[in-house]
């Protein structure tokens, strides 16, 4: 493990999740810390590749990769029950924020109140939602995939793996393609209960693998989510995603779900409804 980089690629992962901030805070975050990141680590230690990094990838290459441990008390792992919500609703949180004595102004605060920020500014939107409970996001996933489509989830496990360490990885097999024409992406929002983002992928402009890495230190096996955006015209010119992986805008770039992340995706049988995972 090399202590020097835990900083920056802890930084560096910050600034790549997608959702809480806004890309004008992300891109102040990163100008403020720009040469830690650039001096430091590379875009494998983030889990960010190229297309054609990732496609290349062969059995016993090293990959050396920062998996963080999920902070359940920024994460919890469970919705508020539905006879709560009506009590608590989530566009009240001052009660939230009494019952579990949270100050507002402090950094799991302030979190939590950028999840609301976040939420509130895409409430109406067809494409995305916070999702609330279990079921606000399956009836979110059910109309994007439509109707005699079955779906499962699927996401990054590394069950032995305890302390968030840097490592080297090594390969076990070549990344195995995920098919599904359309997917919904879910990542988890800090706050009191379980908040999820989902979203869309309206143009299946999104590829999507499966790879497998051993720890070369730790031993511990890697089952790790790869998602593939094959158009980056989205972003901000001055993105982070430019920057490490020295490609231009429009261009393809892959990212590893870190633990908690969901991807929905959809199975061809009859149906319709919830597959076994």
């Amino acid at each position: 493990m090399v202590l020097r980089y835990t900083y920056p690629v802890l930084l560096c992962i910050l600034i790549l999740m997608q959702g809480r901030w806004g890309y004008a805070v992300k891109d102040e975050i990163f100008r403020e810390n720009e040469t830690k990141i650039s001096h430091h680590i590379k875009s494998a230690e983030v889990g960010l590749f190229t297309m054609d990094e990732l496609l290349n990838f062969h059995v016993g290459q090293k990959l050396p990769i920062f998996f963080p441990i999920r902070n359940l008390s920024l994460y919890p792992p469970f919705f508020l029950p539905p006879k709560y919500q009506n009590i608590i609703p989530f566009i009240k949180p001052a009660a939230m924020f009494n019952l579990f004595k949270v100050p507002p102004s402090s950094p799991k605060g302030k979190a939590f109140l950028g999840t609301l920020y976040s939420c509130d500014s895409i409430n109406g939107e067809t494409t995305k939602i916070c999702a609330t409970s279990l079921d606000s996001m399956l009836g979110f996933v059910k109309k994007a995939f439509g109707p005699d489509v079955d779906f499962k989830f699927i996401t990054t496990t590394h069950p032995t793996l305890t302390t968030p360490v840097f490592q080297n990885y090594t390969v076990l097999e070549p990344p195995v393609e995920i098919v599904s024409v359309k997917k919904v992406p879910c990542h988890p929002f800090p706050y009191f209960y379980a908040i999820y983002f989902c979203h869309t992928d309206l143009n299946y402009e999104t590829r999507a693998f499966k790879l497998r890495l051993v720890g070369d230190g730790s031993g511990d096996e890697v089952e790790a989510v790869i998602v593939c955006h094959l158009d980056s015209k989205n972003l901000s010119s001055d993105h982070l995603v430019f920057r490490m992986l020295g490609v231009e805008k429009g261009s393809s770039y892959c990212h590893v779900f870190r633990q908690g992340d969901i991807l929905w995706i959809q199975q061809q049988t009859s149906g319709g409804g919830v597959a076994a995972v």
